[in-house]
């Protein structure tokens, strides 16, 4: 019996070979810059099938009659073309929170579909690819960026956002703007908490020292048993606290004095006849008429200017919970800070008792001494660290308290001023904080005598210190608004998009000063994400032949 025959195995079969846009137009402008050069000469010399070459040039040479396409067919045409493909994802189907259907209504009716494919089915796979590049980019240059970067003591503004189903975890480095936190999480507990601000900040020389956030019981927990840090309540939800239970009481005479009011002025426009056809009845009527009306015209002017003076005293919390004083910009201790909110508080005490309004509102004030003492504290342990920090420079006693007078007061307010209420307020609080700057560093201070590098670590601690007080988490609830948008504009964010969109908060979105929220945090550079993106953008699809539609 004959042995059977070994059949040999059959060769690996070569993968298919796909020419990028970018090979195509490049060869057409060499072919197109080259003299005296027939096509198959050319084809032979690079490498490439003739026909393939032949095909190109029926199909994508460049058209003389058509400057439009003899641009976008040329190799700079194909970098511009893929620059605004690129452009529109980032921008509006990742940033803007629009869909794939709106970019490729975009490229339509800016005739850019005549070179690259609009549909769903072909934007797609490119947005995909750019959302996993996202996350990418993140994970190749944020491990150098940690290594390379300097120890710092940061604050964490922490707070929750439900716009999906699990709540996500937001956490937020205020100074410099550096999500730290951006997750979903099945739980919001103390242990959830401390483990996803444990994981934003791996790997990276960084002491977290505070937490601001509202006061919900789990961030509490979180702060205190948890990271072991100090909290500050966030200034906004104590201020409502204190307000809510007032407004109310308070705007009651308002509404029953303007009713009494407009019936009186009705009264005296019905009785109004002439003087000489007035009767002595007439005219007494008239008169007691338009006593009541200036009766109840000082009635309701009292209940405004109570109501006024009320949120006069609530706003006052705000203006004067600073460390530094808000007039001169000098620093002010914990103690008289507390002489300040308990004289707000006991104003408010004397609106409520004149307005005779009841014991709800009364307890509400009461409730709220203990949030103003927890204020203090938050002042007092500022300056405790802020006096460890300095002390750590050795410096003489009258360079130290040019820091506290000046320096740190500068750059506190500096930064303060952008909050301030009206743009009046803005303008003064900046000449003020320039002001204090200019005074620490002028010829003759106690700090001109130090040497170039020593000043530059002075105003490096300056500044740090500065923006450790904290009196709000409206940094994050800006945040959350942003993912609320997201929310709606695609129907859900997935946790692949959280990542992505973290990236572009972090890395790609400059703020005033030209910066991103990395280069400000790390204190270095990183590479452009928008170029690193566009170097990985997968071929662009080139369009269908345009098929005729048939009239409904």
């Amino acid at each position: 019996m004959p042995e059977p025959q070994v059949t040999a195995a059959a060769t690996a079969r070569q993968e298919p070979f796909r020419w990028s846009r970018a090979q195509i137009v490049s060869a057409l402008d060499d072919f197109a810059a080259a003299e005296r050069t027939s096509g198959r000469d050319f084809a032979q010399a690079h490498d490439i099938p003739q026909a393939t070459f032949h095909y190109w040039r029926r199909q994508y040479g460049p058209d003389d009659a058509d400057g439009t396409q003899a641009f976008f067919g040329s190799a700079a045409g194909e970098l511009v073309l893929r620059q605004i493909v690129t452009a529109a994802l980032l921008v509006f189907q990742q940033r803007g929170a629009c869909g794939i259907r709106l970019v490729g209504e975009f490229l339509h009716l800016s005739q850019l579909d005549r070179f690259v494919a609009c549909s769903r089915g072909a934007l797609q796979p490119l947005a995909a690819h750019l959302e996993a590049n996202l996350v990418a980019f993140r994970d190749a240059e944020q491990p150098a960026l940690a290594q390379a970067m300097k120890r710092q003591t940061i604050t964490v503004v922490a707070d929750e956002h439900f716009h999906s189903g699990k709540p996500c975890l937001v956490g937020l480095e205020p100074v410099s703007g550096f999500l730290l936190v951006e997750c979903y999480r099945d739980h919001r507990d103390a242990d959830t908490w401390k483990e996803a601000i444990q994981q934003g900040a791996a790997g990276m020389p960084l002491e977290i020292v505070q937490l601001t956030s509202d006061l919900a019981r789990a961030l509490l927990c979180c702060a205190e048993k948890g990271l072991q840090v100090a909290h500050s309540p966030d200034l906004f939800h104590g201020q409502r606290e204190l307000l809510q239970p007032l407004l109310l009481p308070l705007q009651r005479p308002i509404q029953q004095a303007e009713k009494e009011l407009a019936k009186a002025q009705q009264l005296t426009e019905k009785l109004d006849v002439p003087a000489a056809q007035a009767s002595r009845q007439q005219v007494l009527a008239i008169s007691a008429a338009v006593r009541q009306e200036l009766v109840l015209q000082d009635r309701l002017e009292q209940a405004q200017e109570r109501q006024q003076q009320a949120v006069q005293q609530v706003r006052g919390v705000a203006d004067d919970y600073h460390p530094f004083d808000r007039q001169s910009g000098r620093p002010v201790t914990a103690e008289e800070v507390g002489q300040r909110l308990q004289q707000h508080l006991a104003e408010l005490e004397q609106v409520a008792a004149a307005a005779h309004l009841g014991e709800k509102p009364r307890q509400a004030l009461a409730k709220v001494r203990p949030w103003v003492t927890t204020l203090l504290g938050c002042v007092a342990w500022f300056w405790c660290l802020v006096k460890t920090r300095v002390q750590e420079l050795e410096l003489s006693d009258a360079q130290e308290r040019a820091v506290y007078d000046s320096l740190v007061a500068g750059h506190y307010w500096s930064v303060a001023a952008g909050r301030a209420r009206t743009s009046e307020e803005r303008q003064r609080l900046k000449k003020m904080a320039a002001a204090l700057l200019q005074e620490a560093w002028q010829e003759g201070s106690a700090l001109a005598s130090l040497g170039e590098q020593e000043q530059q670590r002075v105003a490096a601690v300056a500044q740090a210190c500065a923006g450790l007080f904290q009196r709000s988490s409206s940094c994050v609830e800006g945040r959350n608004g942003r993912l609320s948008l997201q929310q709606h504009g695609h129907s859900r964010v997935s946790e692949r998009r959280l990542r992505a969109l973290t990236v572009i908060h972090n890395y790609l979105i400059q703020g005033a000063d030209a910066t991103t929220a990395a280069e400000r945090f790390f204190g270095q550079k990183h590479k452009d994400l928008f170029s690193w993106l566009l170097q990985r953008l997968p071929d662009l699809p080139r369009p269908a032949q345009k098929r005729p539609r048939q009239a409904a």
